[in-house]
């Protein structure tokens, strides 16, 4: 009986793409984390190398640049996925919410999280997208 259960646990957990890689992986960076409490920012060279995946936003004099935007969706993904835990509370982090959201549903998170293996990022970086997609897309299917 209990054989067959962590079969099936293994089996449910290859579908949904979880490798024992991609554990170890985690485990690294949650232990990283750990160590280090705030979220690190885009550096400039990291910012060159993804500003161009990013779609440019109509011009509105109440519209965050794309790198302040990517900026918080990442601080909010460290953090544990909250947008209420973001610092800048209210009509900020409903902004970056309801942006978050419209890219989610253009499936834009999803390609960047693709390019990131083409370019030199840190794996910290590429695992910090990927999360950032995996969330687009639950929310994808729970609007669906």
């Amino acid at each position: 009986m209990e054989n067959t259960n962590f079969n099936l646990i293994i089996e449910t957990m290859a579908s949904l793409g979880v490798t024992p890689e991609s554990i170890a992986q985690s485990v690294a960076i949650n232990a990283n984390d750990a160590c280090r409490q705030d979220y690190r920012p885009l550096q400039d060279d990291e910012w060159r190398l993804l500003a161009t995946f990013f779609p440019d936003e109509p011009s509105q004099s109440n519209t965050m640049d794309n790198r302040t935007f990517v900026n918080a969706v990442l601080a909010v993904i460290h953090r544990g996925g909250r947008w209420t835990d973001h610092p800048k509370k209210g009509s900020y982090s409903d902004a970056v919410r309801r942006r978050f959201g419209r890219w989610a549903h253009l499936g834009i998170w999803q390609r960047v999280a693709e390019k990131t293996t083409e370019i030199e990022l840190t794996i910290e970086r590429r695992i910090e997208f990927k999360a950032t997609a995996d969330r687009a897309e639950r929310l994808r299917r729970k609007s669906a």
